[in-house]
This record gives structure tokens, sequence and C-alpha cells, in this order.
């Protein structure tokens, strides 16, 4: 009978070991047979092939919890990219790329140390059309004077929790390399530090939100984003929309993308627009660009999707045009 109690209170501490601490093995895969065109002033190529992350990037990774009691956690995440068509990692030689964090969260929020995305990428992220998926035409347009970085090293990250639909994070990446330029040593010159924050709304149907990011310059004026944008969702369709504007040396970037998405059952479909126009500071444009996406998903299960998409988008004072489309399958697990 003793004995018997003994098994019965080791099985219980297991359990309750168990139940404190976890660590979840999770990831995504995402390829597909697509045809990918660029031309300039009428003459172009055009490559059709078995292409990795058509809708979304491939990813692998492990994430963990600890609770340490009284509220107050301990939490890591490991993430790496990688490529279905030929099983290569996404970035050679940077084996947890996408993410790779360890911190704590309680009643005061959460912290992050390590390589995160920024506050800004979050926002951006969250109100983007067609899902934030690869086949949103907004990050080829508004990338029109050369696009903001949506992952820093040596970050530093905080998110608050939500209190009635409000919640705001901050991160602060440490460039580490003030005066070395290469391997001269230079006095005077500033480390990369990248700064970002957002403030939102997010309750029912809606969510609105304020972003900013800025790049500090080794030498030179900073680069700087700032972003206004919302998601409304009426049930039967749901609306996106941002406003950024982009401010560096000697130019300032104006753009703005709009999208639909609408349920038919276990199909979404899905429509977005993007525009991006670049000005030095006398208002000439420098570039332009224009493009819009198509997308169709199919829910096989909870965890396959079958998808359609088609993207365009062209630099007007160029003549460049480019365009993908692609079917596949995407299953995470």
């Amino acid at each position: 009978m003793k004995k018997n109690l003994i098994v019965l209170a080791l099985l219980a501490a297991a359990g309750a070991a168990s139940a404190q601490s976890s660590v979840t093995l999770y990831g995504r895969v995402d390829a597909g047979v697509g045809s990918f065109k660029d031309s300039i002033g009428g003459d172009g190529v055009t490559r059709t092939k078995l292409q990795s992350n058509i809708l979304n990037n491939s990813l692998w990774g492990f994430k963990g919890t600890e609770d340490l009691g009284n509220g107050l956690k301990a939490n890591f995440v490991l993430e790496a990219g990688m490529n279905m068509d030929d099983g290569t990692a996404s970035v050679a030689g940077q084996t947890f790329n996408r993410k790779a964090t360890v911190g704590l969260s309680g009643n005061f929020g959460t912290v992050e140390l390590g390589r995160n995305y920024t506050a800004y990428d979050s926002l951006r992220g969250a109100t983007n059309n067609t899902a934030d998926t690869n086949m949103a035409v907004t990050g080829d347009v508004w990338a029109v004077g050369g696009d903001y970085a949506n992952r820093t090293n040596n970050s530093v990250r905080f998110d608050s929790n939500t209190y009635s639909g409000f919640s705001g994070a901050v991160a602060y990446a440490f460039g580490e390399n003030k005066d070395l330029n290469g391997t001269t040593y230079t006095p005077g010159r500033d480390s990369t530090d990248t700064l970002s924050l957002h403030v939102k709304y997010a309750n029912g149907p809606v969510l609105v939100g304020y972003a900013h990011q800025a790049l500090q310059a080794a030498t030179g004026t900073d680069t700087k984003y700032n972003l206004v944008a919302g998601t409304y969702d009426f049930g039967v369709a749901k609306l996106s929309a941002g406003y950024n504007k982009a401010d560096r040396a000697g130019s300032e970037d104006q753009e703005y993308q709009v999208g639909v998405s609408a349920p038919f059952g276990a199909t979404t479909v899905y429509f977005g627009y993007a525009n991006g126009k670049q000005e030095n500071t006398a208002g000439v444009t420098l570039e332009e660009r224009s493009g819009f996406d198509l997308a169709a998903t199919y829910a096989l299960s909870k965890r396959t999707t079958a998808y359609a998409g088609y993207k365009s988008y062209e630099v007007k004072n160029s003549s460049k045009e480019a365009t993908a489309f692609g079917v596949g399958v995407r299953h995470v697990f």
C-alpha cells in the first residue's frame, strides 16, 4: 500500500513539473509551381519552376515556456527558415535567421532579448493586404526607395499587455559597430542602431494603429518610417489599408496600400493594391511603382491549404514590369 502511494505521489509530481515547463516543435512548409516574368521596355524573360515559399515562407522552430510562479514565466523561441525546393536553409550560415530570443513575461508584459521582429513590422504585418503573405504586392511596391529591416540582431523588445483593447511595443537593436568602418578605426562614427515602436487598438472587428522605425546612420541622415494602418472585419469581408512615409537623406517616399478578403466556406479570396512614390527634396519624382495581387486559398483541413495567386507591379519611370503566378500547398504543424 505504501509503495502504491509513493508511486502515485511521484506521478503527480511529474505531472505538475511537466505542466510548469513545455517545449513545442512547430513549423510551416510551402511549395508550388510558379511562372515568374520580368521585363523592361517590352523585352522580358519568363521562368517556370518549382518554387518554395510562394504563399508563405517555410520554417521550423522550437518554442518553450517555464512557469516561475507568481505570474512570471520564462520564454524562448528558436525559428529557422528553409527552402522546400532544395532543402537548404533560407540564409546560409545563420541557423535561426527568423527569430532567436529568450525572455520573461508576466503582469508587466513581455521582454525578449536576441534576434527579433521590429515593433514596426508587427503592425505592418497585421494590417497588410492579402493576409501579409508573399503574394501581397506591397513589399515589391513599397521598396520604391528601399524598404525597412523587418528583423534586427542584438535587440531588446518589450510588448505590453492589452488594456481595454489598447496595447503597444517598443524595440531597440544595438548596431554594435560604433567607431568601426570595416577594419579601420574612425572616431566619430555612430552605431547603426534601430529603434521601433507601435501603438494599436484592437477590439472586436476593428484594428487601428501607428508604427515608427528609425535606423540611425553611421554618418548622415537617419532613415525613418512612419505608418498609419488598420483593418475592419465585416464578417462577410475584411478590409485593410495603410499609409507609410519614409524619410531618408535627399528623398522621401509616400506609399499606400488597400486590400479586401472574403470567405466563402473553405475558400477565401484576396485582392490587394499598392502604390509608392519616391521624390527628392525639390519634389521631383525619382521613381514610382504600383501593383495589384489576387489570390485564393482552400482549406483542405485545419492544417493544410491549397492556394493559387497572381501579382503584378510596374516601375512607371523605367518601363519595368514584373509578374508572378503560382499554385501550391501549405501545411503547418
